[in-house]
């Protein structure tokens, strides 16, 4: 599985299928779990749950990447705040604030994104991958995003008398 989207074994360093499938298993468990206990807070509180409570196929993709890259450490307490980010946020928005992450504010003291985007600096590469292979999945909002930035503003208005016009 994990080759088809990865490309060779060359590429990147990886553990044997059947214990990438059992990490990513372990973990896409302890997800559901911690956004199941999540959505009741938000159903009880009555507010729309955010996300949903399983992962997506594009979520999965992202734990086989993170699991290829740095294996049963991801449950050592290094990473708890990636576990944390990938139940509060998913896993599409941490592909995002790592791949598209600042490198001057990588680790920064008091930029929690930062901080997590050089925690998950080795899992690039693959990110970006993904990024490549699955733009619709991973970067539909970077696309609008980007958008707003690189469209040109709207021409002045100009009024009857040929003067412009502020609005």
């Amino acid at each position: 599985m994990a080759q088809e989207f990865f490309g060779d074994d060359d590429d990147f360093e990886s553990l044997p299928d059947p214990e990438v499938a059992r990490i990513v298993l372990e973990l896409d468990r302890s997800i559901t779990l911690n956004r199941r206990a999540a959505a009741l807070r938000y159903i009880v509180q009555g507010n729309p749950v955010p996300l949903p409570v399983k992962p997506s196929r594009a979520e999965l993709l992202v734990l086989t990447a993170l699991v290829q890259t740095y294996g049963p450490l991801l449950f050592g307490d290094d990473f708890a705040p990636v576990r944390q980010r990938l139940v509060e946020c998913g896993a599409v928005i941490l592909v995002q604030q790592v791949v598209l992450a600042d490198p001057a504010l990588m680790g920064a003291e008091g930029s929690e994104d930062g901080q997590i985007a050089a925690c998950l600096l080795d899992a690039r590469p693959m990110f970006e991958t993904l990024c490549r292979k699955f733009p619709g999945a991973f970067l539909s909002d970077a696309r609008s995003l980007l958008k707003r930035f690189t469209t040109p503003p709207a021409p002045p208005l100009e009024s009857e008398d040929g003067e412009h016009d502020d609005g």
